[in-house]
């Protein structure tokens, strides 16, 4: 079982119930760094597993705004969910623009392709920074479960800035050697 929107949605939806709009927040804010949904796959979800019976929609009325929508899970969802964590875990699948240039980029001068790994780095360092902002102010009060994911994802950007540090110190010292 590959991690898809549904079981994001059943898991965020475990916790309490919620509108699409705070669906939609969650997959682009904290579990953004671990899982790419994007903003037109949750109302699709949301459709497919209210037709399943794993979620029942309650429209809240409201007078100043338009009527919203709540979700909450349901007996048959919990365990759907429940048996997407017995499964054994996936491989994690790499996506990654920069290695994808940097592999096939063999005609590219040196220059760009350091501008490459600088871009990239500069993106890890941004998505580290905000995972060690969330670390320092909510790892006293955090759950165990929690902080364990937050401590992957930190270290992962960490390595990647590494590895991205390595790679432009080979092209500079190939670069030093070549002259």
């Amino acid at each position: 079982m590959q991690l898809q929107a549904k079981y994001v949605a059943l898991a965020l939806l475990s916790k309490r119930p919620m509108t699409g709009y705070e669906i939609k927040k969650n997959f682009e804010g904290p579990i953004s760094f671990f899982f790419e949904g994007s903003y037109g796959s949750v109302y699709p979800t949301l459709k497919n597993l209210e037709k399943e019976g794993c979620i029942e929609k309650r429209t809240i009325i409201q007078e100043d705004r338009p009527n919203k929508n709540e979700y909450s899970i349901t007996e048959a969802g919990r365990a759907v969910l429940a048996q997407y964590y017995e499964q054994p875990v996936e491989e994690d699948n790499v996506r990654s623009d920069v290695c994808m240039r940097l592999f096939f980029g063999g005609k590219m001068d040196e220059g760009e392709m350091l501008d490459w790994i600088e871009q990239s780095r500069k993106q890890h360092e941004a998505k580290l920074s905000i995972l060690q902002g969330m670390y320092d102010q909510y790892h006293q009060q955090m759950p165990k479960h929690q902080m364990l994911s937050l401590t992957i994802g930190i270290r992962y950007h960490q390595a990647k800035i590494d590895a991205l540090l390595e790679c432009a110190a080979m092209l500079d010292n190939q670069h030093k050697e070549e002259k």
